[in-house]
């Protein structure tokens, strides 16, 4: 399941190797934007092209293709990704694992020249903190969340966790999200270094100001802290954040306009919620 925005170049590139690991009964779905012109004429050898002419961001199209495809596995890849030989089998063989929930490849950056799945994952001063290291381990490690560039899991446990949650639109923080929820009802998050992706970075959302990228990041570190808070660290939030609002204001705001958009989503939540009682 491919999501993509204005990626056709980069799907040139990332097919070719993706279709030569297919099995007979496998298949690839390219959900993209609506007015995305590069879709049309898109390859369509084993693949099937979806137009999304709703809401934008990585969550609602994945969840859209999630939703089409036929099959019990789901491999969710960026449309700059490129995968190996292989990687299908071993992915569903970690996948079978008892008390696994989900599984990605190594992924590992072209740009940067390392690893992007060694992540770690903290709770510091009442709100997540999110980090990607170089993977330690040679076999199949766990891992607090999994690369959005490429994981699997089953399509059942998929949806069982309700896909990705579609507030944090059009990007961030949606894999810390779902591998949260896929640790805490489904199983663990695993790395398979034994298969290997390559992302190339078409860096889409680069496009987009930084001062609106790191507003749309704090409010989804929000919006997934407050989804996970439990028990004490509601006090070490409570406590913390007036001080990071305060030298948020002082420095460069992203996470004061994070706030107000994170404040903006609960409350229309609410009040659509109160409608539909």
């Amino acid at each position: 399941m491919i999501p993509t925005l204005a990626g056709r170049p980069h799907l040139e590139i990332a097919l070719p190797p993706l279709l030569a690991t297919l099995g007979p009964d496998d298949e690839v779905v390219i959900v993209g934007d609506g007015r995305d012109p590069a879709l049309v004429g898109a390859p369509a050898q084993r693949c099937r092209v979806i137009v999304h002419p709703g809401p934008r961001g990585f969550a609602p199209v994945c969840n859209r293709g999630a939703a089409e495809a036929y099959g019990r596995m789901l491999l969710f890849l960026n449309d700059d990704v490129c995968v190996s030989g292989g990687l299908l089998e071993v992915l569903e063989r970690e996948l079978s694992r008892p008390g696994v929930g989900a599984v990605g490849p190594n992924v590992v950056s072209e740009a940067l020249g390392m690893s992007e799945s060694g992540t770690s994952l903290r709770w510091h001063r009442g709100v997540l903190e999110a980090r990607q290291h170089p993977l330690d381990g040679s076999d199949c490690v766990q891992v607090p969340y999994l690369c959005g560039a490429a994981f699997a899991m089953r399509r059942g446990d998929f949806f069982r966790v309700g896909g990705f949650d579609e507030r944090l639109a059009p990007y961030f923080w949606e894999d810390v999200d779902l591998s949260l929820q896929t640790r805490e009802r489904i199983g663990a998050v695993m790395i398979a270094c034994d298969a290997t992706v390559i992302h190339r970075h078409g860096a889409t959302i680069n496009s987009e100001p930084e001062a609106t990228r790191r507003a749309v990041y704090e409010r989804n570190r929000l919006l997934v802290s407050w989804r996970h808070l439990q028990g004490w660290r509601w006090l070490a939030h409570l406590a913390w954040f007036p001080l990071r609002l305060a030298a948020s204001l002082v420095r460069d705001r992203a996470v004061a306009a994070g706030f107000v958009l994170a404040l903006r989503l609960v409350i229309s939540a609410r009040r659509a919620d109160a409608r539909r009682g």
